[in-house]
């Protein structure tokens, strides 16, 4: 019984394959059989070009951080009812608002008075009234240039009371806007291309000599009807630089 338990034993041992050794070579080759090949195992990634994100327009970025303190809103399909009162009243920093070339035909109420520069050029404006610039003490450039706007009130430049820029050109005003000679820090004011046939003699500086106004650095008057001989030499007499007026067809 013993002698045949051996007997089986050995049989088995017997009838099993010699063990072979496999090296690398041996396995990269069961490798490529199976369809995996070394390059799949250990391929090299290209390396990628980064892309440099570009910043908005009038924008600062900072790493992830993208700050757009100003509410650049020109060249939309935009309307004055489209614009509620008091849309930006929450921005009190904000500083600067353009809305140019869209269909806005009065400017926008509730404007933050933090503003110091409004540029709405290239609208369908056909009026400037007191109360759509009130509240505005801090604002120092306007644009109101290339539009239809036929009148200012008289009260509307007193509400702007640091504005040093005016731009009127292009619009169809019959005569200078009031306020200007009573305005004390204003120093630049476009009028040119308008329907303007007459100027007076306290249109732009008040009366007498001795007055606080700052000089006027730019006055722009041609392409309009007047007759610039006929205008009096003490008209700009709050003028200290001759070239800084501008008049006749010329220019």
């Amino acid at each position: 019984m013993k002698a045949t338990f051996i007997f089986l034993l050995l049989a088995q041992v017997s009838w099993a394959g010699p063990f072979q050794q496999k090296g690398l070579f041996d396995f990269m080759l069961e490798d490529e059989a199976s369809g995996i090949g070394p390059d799949d195992r250990f391929h090299e990634v290209p390396e990628l070009e980064p892309q440099v994100p570009v910043c908005p327009f009038r924008c600062q970025c900072h790493l992830r951080v993208v700050q757009c303190s100003d509410l650049e809103l020109g060249t939309n399909p935009l309307k004055s009812s489209g614009i509620e009162n008091g849309a930006f009243q929450g921005m009190k920093k904000l500083s600067y608002i353009r809305i140019a070339d869209t269909n806005i035909t009065t400017i926008p109420q509730g404007l933050p008075p933090s503003l110091t520069e409004l540029h709405l050029d290239g609208n369908k404006i056909t009026k400037v009234d007191a109360a759509s610039l009130k509240g505005l003490n801090n604002l120092a450039k306007l644009g109101l240039g290339f539009n239809s706007i036929s009148a200012v009130d008289n009260d509307s430049l007193a509400n702007t009371p640091h504005l040093r820029e005016l731009h009127l050109n292009n619009n169809k005003l019959i005569k200078v806007p009031g306020g200007l000679a009573d305005h004390k820090y204003i120093q630049v004011v476009y009028l040119h291309n308008n329907n303007i046939s007459a100027i007076g003699p306290n249109d732009f500086c008040p009366p007498g000599y001795n007055t606080k106004k700052a000089s006027y650095s730019g006055v722009s008057l041609f392409s309009n009807p007047v007759q610039y001989w006929e205008i009096q030499p003490s008209t700009f007499r709050c003028v200290y630089v001759r070239s800084a007026i501008q008049l006749g067809n010329y220019k």
